[in-house]
This record gives structure tokens, sequence and C-alpha cells, in this order.
């Protein structure tokens, strides 16, 4: 069974809702890490401020004087595990360039782009930029997981499993 190419019409507009797609997919992401970060250092600080303010209050128990200091730490450590910063700005990133190759394709400037190609030459170098965008975040995401893993588990345990 052959299948029938789509034709330029199609395939043009296939690319552009791709990459439109994908603007909102990353500006959704930064967006909930960024706010995911801001949130967690906010009670980072908060809650280390609390702590001494009620080890000076008498008639606390302890447990309670404690629960701040504690939670300032899961803060901190989900903060760090999740790299919420980090991700912020691999997405913002990737958002931002998408936007750049879809505004460059869509006014045709830049040699990749240029009104001196043909349109198909120009739409497959707009396939190919978007694709790189998005393959460079991943790459980026994935080198960031697996090194916060490996900072995780040690050297050791990663060459064992």
């Amino acid at each position: 069974m052959t299948m029938t190419p789509p034709d330029a019409q199609t395939r043009r507009a296939h690319a552009i809702q791709r990459c439109q797609s994908l603007i909102k997919w990353y500006t959704r992401a930064k967006l909930t890490y960024w706010w995911a970060y801001l949130t967690l250092q906010i009670a980072t600080v908060v809650l280390s401020g609390l702590t001494p303010v009620l080890i000076l209050l008498d008639g606390l128990s302890k447990p309670l004087q404690a629960l701040p200091a504690a939670l300032a730490a899961a803060a901190a450590a989900l903060n760090g595990i999740f790299q919420f910063q980090q991700n912020y700005v691999i997405f913002t990133y990737a958002q931002r360039a998408l936007e750049s190759e879809l505004t460059k394709f869509e006014t045709r400037t830049t040699g990749d782009y240029s009104v001196e190609l043909e349109d198909q030459r120009a739409l497959d170098n707009f396939v190919s930029h978007v694709e790189a965008v998005v393959m460079n975040a991943t790459s980026e995401w994935r080198a960031q997981a697996l090194h916060r893993d490996f900072k995780q588990t040690g050297p050791a345990e990663q060459a064992i499993g």
C-alpha cells in the first residue's frame, strides 16, 4: 500500500500547527516549573524564618517548634530534586527558539527561509529546525535528569545497576 504524499499547503499547515502547539506546551510547562520553584523557595525562606520565632514563644511543644524547620528542609529538598528552576530555563529557551523559528519562517527571513528558496526547501528547513529545538530541549532535560540521578546514587551504584 503506497501513501500519497500530502500537498504543500497541508504540509505547511501541519508544520505551523505543530510548532504552535509546541510553543503552547513549552509555555505551560515553563510557567508550571517557575511557579513550583517560586513557591518552594518562598516556603523555604518563610518557614526557616518562622522556626526561631516559635522557639522563643513559651508554651509551644517541641514538635510544633520543629515543624517549620522540617517543612523548610522538605521544600528545599524538593526544589533540589526536581530542578524546577533549571527546567524553567530549558523550557523557556525552547519556547522562545520555536517562536523565533516560526517568525523567521512566516516572514521568510534568514538564509534558511529566504524568499529565494523554493517553498518546499524552506518548509523542510523549518521542520528540521523545529525538531532540532525540541530534541535539544529533550537532550538537556535528559542530561539534567541523569546527572541528578548520578548525584543521588553515586558512581558506584550507577556502575552496578
